[in-house]
Protein backbone atom coordinates (compact mmCIF):
# COMPACT_ATOMS: atom_id res chain seq x y z
CA UNK A 1 0.00 0.00 0.00
CA UNK A 2 1.22 3.65 -0.92
CA UNK A 3 2.25 5.56 2.21
CA UNK A 4 -0.14 8.73 1.98
CA UNK A 5 0.35 11.67 4.09
CA UNK A 6 -1.99 12.79 6.37
CA UNK A 7 -2.48 16.92 5.31
CA UNK A 8 -3.76 17.64 9.31
CA UNK A 9 -0.15 15.94 10.92
CA UNK A 10 1.85 17.85 12.82
CA UNK A 11 4.94 19.41 11.26
CA UNK A 12 8.39 16.98 10.86
CA UNK A 13 10.42 20.03 11.01
CA UNK A 14 12.72 20.83 13.52
CA UNK A 15 11.65 23.31 16.53
CA UNK A 16 12.68 26.87 16.04
CA UNK A 17 16.05 27.54 17.81
CA UNK A 18 15.42 29.88 20.83
CA UNK A 19 15.99 33.58 20.51
CA UNK A 20 19.25 33.54 22.60
CA UNK A 21 20.39 30.95 19.93
CA UNK A 22 19.94 33.45 17.17
CA UNK A 23 23.22 35.48 16.43
CA UNK A 24 22.43 38.99 15.06
CA UNK A 25 25.39 41.00 13.41
CA UNK A 26 24.17 43.47 16.10
CA UNK A 27 25.62 41.63 18.83
CA UNK A 28 28.97 40.77 17.42
CA UNK A 29 31.62 43.69 18.82
CA UNK A 30 34.29 45.09 16.94
CA UNK A 31 37.55 43.88 17.78
CA UNK A 32 39.25 46.89 19.79
CA UNK A 33 42.40 46.91 16.97
CA UNK A 34 39.84 47.52 14.02
CA UNK A 35 38.14 50.48 16.28
CA UNK A 36 41.54 52.06 16.47
CA UNK A 37 42.02 51.44 12.45
CA UNK A 38 39.14 53.22 12.00
CA UNK A 39 39.94 56.32 14.45
CA UNK A 40 43.20 56.70 13.00
CA UNK A 41 41.45 56.75 9.56
CA UNK A 42 39.22 59.84 10.74
CA UNK A 43 42.46 61.31 11.96
CA UNK A 44 44.59 60.59 8.96
CA UNK A 45 41.60 62.09 6.91
CA UNK A 46 42.11 65.59 9.09
CA UNK A 47 45.51 65.24 8.95
CA UNK A 48 45.14 65.06 4.76
CA UNK A 49 42.94 68.49 5.53
CA UNK A 50 45.47 70.28 7.63
CA UNK A 51 48.52 69.28 5.69
CA UNK A 52 48.54 72.16 2.51
CA UNK A 53 48.93 74.47 6.12
CA UNK A 54 52.12 72.78 7.04
CA UNK A 55 52.96 73.17 2.80
CA UNK A 56 52.16 77.00 2.64
CA UNK A 57 54.58 77.65 5.83
CA UNK A 58 57.33 75.72 3.79
CA UNK A 59 57.22 77.73 1.32
CA UNK A 60 58.77 80.74 2.88
CA UNK A 61 59.09 80.03 6.33
CA UNK A 62 61.22 82.98 7.09
CA UNK A 63 59.11 86.02 5.42
CA UNK A 64 57.66 88.43 7.57
CA UNK A 65 54.59 88.46 5.80
CA UNK A 66 52.47 85.34 3.89
CA UNK A 67 52.37 85.93 0.40
CA UNK A 68 48.77 85.91 -1.27
CA UNK A 69 48.97 81.88 -2.05
CA UNK A 70 49.89 81.33 1.54
CA UNK A 71 47.10 83.30 2.96
CA UNK A 72 44.43 81.47 0.64
CA UNK A 73 45.23 78.28 2.00
CA UNK A 74 45.25 79.38 5.35
CA UNK A 75 41.77 80.00 4.75
CA UNK A 76 40.74 76.73 2.90
CA UNK A 77 42.37 74.52 5.56
CA UNK A 78 40.08 75.71 8.77
CA UNK A 79 37.09 75.59 5.97
CA UNK A 80 38.02 72.40 5.15
CA UNK A 81 38.16 71.15 8.43
CA UNK A 82 34.69 72.05 9.49
CA UNK A 83 33.53 70.53 6.02
CA UNK A 84 35.01 67.44 7.40
CA UNK A 85 33.59 67.78 10.59
CA UNK A 86 30.37 68.96 9.38
CA UNK A 87 30.26 65.28 7.15
CA UNK A 88 31.29 63.13 9.43
CA UNK A 89 28.64 64.52 12.22
CA UNK A 90 25.70 64.14 9.16
CA UNK A 91 27.19 60.69 8.96
CA UNK A 92 27.19 59.80 12.58
CA UNK A 93 23.37 61.20 12.76
CA UNK A 94 22.57 58.80 9.35
CA UNK A 95 24.20 55.77 10.30
CA UNK A 96 26.01 56.21 14.02
CA UNK A 97 29.41 55.65 11.72
CA UNK A 98 32.08 57.87 10.78
CA UNK A 99 34.11 57.60 7.62
CA UNK A 100 36.76 55.62 9.17
CA UNK A 101 33.84 53.03 11.11
CA UNK A 102 32.04 52.78 7.46
CA UNK A 103 35.37 51.56 5.67
CA UNK A 104 36.06 49.33 8.60
CA UNK A 105 32.50 47.73 8.51
CA UNK A 106 31.47 48.93 12.32
CA UNK A 107 28.61 50.82 13.86
CA UNK A 108 27.81 52.57 16.87
CA UNK A 109 24.39 50.69 18.10
CA UNK A 110 23.10 50.87 21.87
CA UNK A 111 23.97 47.88 24.19
CA UNK A 112 21.29 46.11 23.66
CA UNK A 113 21.27 46.66 19.65
CA UNK A 114 19.14 48.86 18.98
CA UNK A 115 20.03 52.28 16.59
CA UNK A 116 21.70 54.53 18.91
CA UNK A 117 20.73 58.21 18.37
CA UNK A 118 22.74 61.34 17.30
CA UNK A 119 21.88 62.86 20.68
CA UNK A 120 23.26 59.88 22.48
CA UNK A 121 26.71 59.47 19.88
CA UNK A 122 27.60 63.48 19.79
CA UNK A 123 26.34 64.56 23.58
CA UNK A 124 27.36 61.61 25.60
CA UNK A 125 29.72 59.73 23.75
CA UNK A 126 31.45 63.02 22.46
CA UNK A 127 30.87 66.09 23.33
CA UNK A 128 30.72 65.11 27.39
CA UNK A 129 33.79 63.26 27.45
CA UNK A 130 35.16 65.68 25.07
CA UNK A 131 34.26 68.60 27.80
CA UNK A 132 35.80 65.95 30.90
CA UNK A 133 39.28 65.65 28.69
CA UNK A 134 39.77 69.23 28.68
CA UNK A 135 39.81 69.77 32.79
CA UNK A 136 43.40 70.48 33.49
CA UNK A 137 46.16 67.73 34.76
CA UNK A 138 43.10 65.21 35.14
CA UNK A 139 41.78 64.91 31.17
CA UNK A 140 44.50 63.22 29.96
CA UNK A 141 44.20 60.79 32.67
CA UNK A 142 40.93 60.37 31.94
CA UNK A 143 41.79 60.17 28.31
CA UNK A 144 44.22 57.73 28.66
CA UNK A 145 42.02 55.61 30.65
CA UNK A 146 39.20 55.95 28.60
CA UNK A 147 41.19 54.21 25.40
CA UNK A 148 42.79 52.27 27.76
CA UNK A 149 39.00 50.61 29.18
CA UNK A 150 38.58 49.06 25.75
CA UNK A 151 40.99 45.82 26.54
CA UNK A 152 38.72 45.14 29.67
CA UNK A 153 36.26 42.38 29.75
CA UNK A 154 33.91 43.79 27.71
CA UNK A 155 35.68 45.20 25.45
CA UNK A 156 34.61 49.09 25.71
CA UNK A 157 35.39 52.65 25.77
CA UNK A 158 34.79 54.46 29.06
CA UNK A 159 32.17 56.57 26.51
CA UNK A 160 30.98 53.69 25.64
CA UNK A 161 29.58 52.59 28.92
CA UNK A 162 28.79 56.50 29.95
CA UNK A 163 26.64 56.38 26.16
CA UNK A 164 25.51 53.26 26.89
CA UNK A 165 26.59 51.90 23.91
CA UNK A 166 29.26 49.63 21.69
CA UNK A 167 30.61 49.12 18.33
CA UNK A 168 29.57 46.06 16.13
CA UNK A 169 30.68 44.72 12.74
CA UNK A 170 28.30 45.85 9.96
Amino acid sequence: MEDLQNPYAAPTAPPPLPAHAWVDDRTIKADPWIRLVARLIDGGLMMVCILPMFIAVAIDPHSKEPSPVQMAIMLIVPLAMLGLFIYQLVLLAQSSQTLGKRWMRIKIVRNDGTDASFGRIFGLRMLVVGLLEQVPCIGFIFAVINVCWIFGEESRCLHDLLADTKVVIV
